[in-house]
């Protein structure tokens, strides 16, 4: 695998000179848009695993406590656009940030400002969600409100530049130069590079690519460690009822296996979801995941009772049901199980065990206003 990495100097050139050297028109502007918008989703949930009061269930950061009511997210953003250009301040709170967020800055989900540099090429620089990923960390984007074990262990946030293409009606592509993996704050003097590639195959299908390289140990740490992390996705829709979304990730990392960490370490994820619409305002949703990380680079390494720990080796499978009263809004409810692999009894239930059930209803309402001026 290539080794990427990246000064922070010669970075800061390279964006002067883009923006020094844009051939766009400098006349001023007098469009503008500003929308706000605001998000609260609150929930009930049970979980087979016996954990301490208000504990944060692992592997989960939706509905996280058991037997609990309990708030997974509030939050308020604002958006401004204009011909030249565009900005997003989003703050939040709640148990999703809790169990997620940067510690650094918790209440911060998205701070970044964008100048368009040429025709549909935008520059947009600061922090944002990750853009790896099946799945949204944020329940409203998804068909169900509990994330895959896959969308747990990606990444949720990053800092850093994008440069991307915004004038085809069939493609999305957009560069990254970010901090690291999950990192707002930068562990090592290296920079991560990523890509996402969208194609439109129909109305009702897309095709999504997305990937991000680079170096993961910190610095004076030998020997050192690249990361290498894919992500693939498709998004269908199958006649009026049925929508479909099937994904996968793929990961390695040098230098992270093997007694003397030798050998390049490898894993896997990948999800099937289900959607079928039973009427305009309700609708069942099934999802079948598997995720494999024996090395535990990305998942921690677990205790087993083969002798030695090992990364995290899971399947599961969800069904939810969904009402929406109105635009903007909704009412889950959903059911979920997880298994571990037999040598690894990570949960607790009147003693160790594989198994974890688990139970949520979730409601949340988004809504947003937009002024022009």
């Amino acid at each position: 695998m290539a080794h990427y990495q990246f000064k922070t100097t010669p970075l800061l050139l390279l964006l002067f000179l883009l923006l020094g050297h844009s051939s766009y028109s400098q006349r001023d502007s007098t469009r503008h848009q500003l929308t706000l918008s605001g998000y609260t989703d609150v929930y009930v949930a049970a979980f087979s695993d016996s954990l301490g009061p208000n504990a944060l269930q692992a592997f989960t950061t939706v509905s996280p406590r058991d037997e609990r009511f309990g708030l997974n997210v509030a939050q308020i953003s604002a958006d401004y656009q204009s011909e030249r250009v565009r900005g997003r301040l989003t703050l939040h709170w709640g148990d999703i940030a809790q169990a997620t967020w940067s510690e650094e800055f918790r209440a911060v989900q998205e701070a970044h400002l964008g100048l368009l540099l040429a025709k549909d090429l935008w520059l947009d620089g600061g922090f944002f969600h990750t853009h790896i990923g099946t799945e949204s960390f944020l329940p409203k984007n998804n068909l169900l409100s509990s994330t895959a074990v896959a969308t747990y262990n990606e990444p949720f946030f990053q800092s850093g530049a994008r440069l991307s293409y915004e004038g085809s009606k069939r493609w999305d592509v957009a560069l990254w130069i970010v901090s690291g993996y999950n990192l707002y704050l930068d562990v090592n003097d290296a920079k991560s590079v990523g890509l996402l590639l969208s194609y439109r195959l129909s109305e009702r299908t897309d095709l999504t690519y997305t990937n991000l390289f680079g170096r993961e140990s910190l610095d004076g740490v030998q020997p050192r460690q690249y990361r290498s992390y894919q992500n693939m996705y498709l998004t269908s829709g199958l006649g009026s009822r049925i929508r479909l979304i099937v994904g996968g990730d793929f990961g390695s990392q040098s230098h992270s296996k093997g007694t003397a960490l030798s050998q390049t370490a490898l894993m896997y994820n990948a999800l099937a979801t289900i959607r079928y619409q039973l009427r305009p305002s309700y609708s069942l949703t099934t999802r079948a995941e598997v995720f494999q990380d024996r090395a535990g680079f990305i998942s921690g390494l677990l205790p087993s009772t083969n002798g030695r720990p090992e990364g995290l080796q899971l399947m599961g499978v969800t069904l939810g049901g969904e009402y929406i009263p109105q635009p903007g809004a909704y009412l889950r409810a959903e059911i979920r199980y997880l298994r571990t692999a037999d040598h690894q009894p990570i949960f607790y239930t009147d003693g160790p065990t594989s198994q974890r059930w688990e139970a949520m209803i979730t409601m949340g309402y988004t809504f947003e206003k937009l002024v022009r001026w």
